[in-house]
C-alpha cells in the first residue's frame, strides 16, 4: 500500500492564538480496490500521535486495515499534539478547544475528499464514522455534541466515570461537576504537572519498547500529553452532558483487563443514543490495538459500521 497523504490544516480561524496548525495523514484505498464510501476519523488518547493508528505490528495498524478493504482512514494529530503547533498558552488546550479545532479539521478533509482536491478522485457520497481511543474518545464525544459531523461513533477504552480509584482529593471533589472542574483544571494541572504537555514517558523513567508483544510501536506513537485533556477524562461527569447529547449509533470496546471502570457501569450512560453496541476485546489492556486479537476487533468495527450506516450509502 502506498505511503498516506499528510495534510496541513489551517486552523487560526478556530484555534486558541499561535494554534495554526493541525496535521493528519490520510490513508486512501489501493488503486485497484473500489471505494467504499466511508471515511473513518480517528483520534488517538493520551500521550499519542495520529502514528497510534498505523503502528509497526505484525499485520496492519487500523489505519492500512480499513484503507486495504476500500475505506479513507485519517489519523489526526490533535492540536498541541505531534506536528501539529502548539498555542501560545498551551494552557488553552482545554477539551472544548481542541475539539473545536478537531471538527474543523474533519469538515476541511472530508470536503477535500469529497471535492477530489485530497486523493486521486472525487468521493461525493463519503459518510463518516469517529473512532476515538481512551481521552481521544472523549475528544470524539465533545466535538460529537458541539459540532455533529459523525455518523457513527466507536469510542475505544472509555466511558464517562473516569477513573474514580486513582482520583486524589484536590480532583475527586470535582466527581459529577464539570462546570467547576473546567474553572479549576488549569491550577490542578499546574500543582500536578507543572506544565500543561507533560511527557509522562519521560517523568515516569517509562520505556514504552519493553512492553511485552509491542517492541518499540507504542514508543513510536508517544508525544507530550494534554493536560487538561486527559486529567479530565479521569474524573466522573466531566462529560455527561455530552455524552447525553449522542443521537448517533455508538460502539463501546474494552478490553477484558482495562483501566477505569468496567463496562457493564459505562454502557448505561450511552443507552440515550438508541443505537449501542457493547464489544469486549479479549487477552487486551487498555491499549487494545496492539493486543493479541486486535484483528478481530478490526472486523468487528466494519461489521457494525455496515450494520448502522443506512443501506445503500455506505
Amino acid at each position: 500500500m502506498s505511503a498516506p497523504v499528510t495534510v496541513e490544516v489551517d486552523v487560526r480561524a478556530v484555534a486558541p492564538p499561535g494554534g495554526a496548525r493541525a496535521v493528519v495523514d490520510v490513508f486512501l484505498p489501493p488503486a485497484d480496490v473500489g471505494p467504499a464510501g466511508t471515511l473513518w476519523w480517528l483520534l488517538p488518547g493520551g500521550g499519542m500521535s495520529r502514528r497510534y493508528w498505523d503502528l509497526d505490528l505484525p499485520g496492519a495498524g487500523l489505519a492500512r486495515f480499513l484503507a486495504a478493504r476500500g475505506h479513507v482512514a485519517v489519523t489526526v494529530d490533535h492540536l498541541g499534539v505531534g506536528e501539529s503547533s502548539v498555542p501560545d498558552d498551551p494552557y488553552a488546550l482545554t477539551a472544548h478547544a481542541v475539539a473545536d479545532v478537531n471538527a474543523a479539521v474533519l469538515r476541511s478533509v472530508a470536503d477535500g475528499l469529497r471535492a477530489g482536491t485530497i486523493g486521486p478522485e472525487p468521493l461525493p457520497g463519503l459518510r463518516t464514522v469517529g473512532v476515538g481511543h481512551s481521552a481521544g474518545a472523549g475528544l470524539l464525544v465533545t466535538q460529537q455534541a458541539r459540532h455533529g459531523g459523525c455518523e457513527a461513533l466507536a469510542l475505544l477504552g472509555y466511558g464517562g466515570r473516569g477513573m474514580p480509584e486513582q482520583l486524589d482529593p484536590a480532583l475527586a471533589r470535582y466527581a459529577d461537576d464539570p462546570d467547576g472542574l473546567r474553572r479549576a483544571l488549569p491550577g490542578l494541572v499546574r500543582d500536578r504537572f507543572g506544565t500543561a504537555l507533560p511527557d509522562l514517558d519521560r517523568r515516569h523513567g517509562r520505556d514504552r519498547s519493553a512492553e511485552p508483544g509491542v517492541p518499540g510501536a507504542l514508543a513510536r506513537a508517544s508525544t507530550p500529553l494534554l493536560a487538561l485533556v486527559g486529567l479530565a477524562a479521569m474524573v466522573p461527569g466531566n462529560a455527561a452532558a455530552e455524552i447525553a447529547a449522542l443521537d448517533v449509533p455508538v460502539l463501546l470496546a474494552h478490553g477484558d483487563r482495562e483501566i477505569g471502570a468496567p463496562l457493564a457501569e459505562v454502557a448505561p450512560e450511552f443507552c440515550g443514543t438508541g443505537d449501542l453496541t457493547l464489544y469486549r476485546v479479549t487477552d487486551s489492556g487498555h491499549h487494545h490495538v496492539v493486543g493479541p486479537h486486535r484483528g478481530r476487533l478490526f472486523d468487528r468495527l466494519l461489521a457494525w459500521a455496515g450494520a448502522v450506516l443506512p443501506r445503500g450509502e455506505r
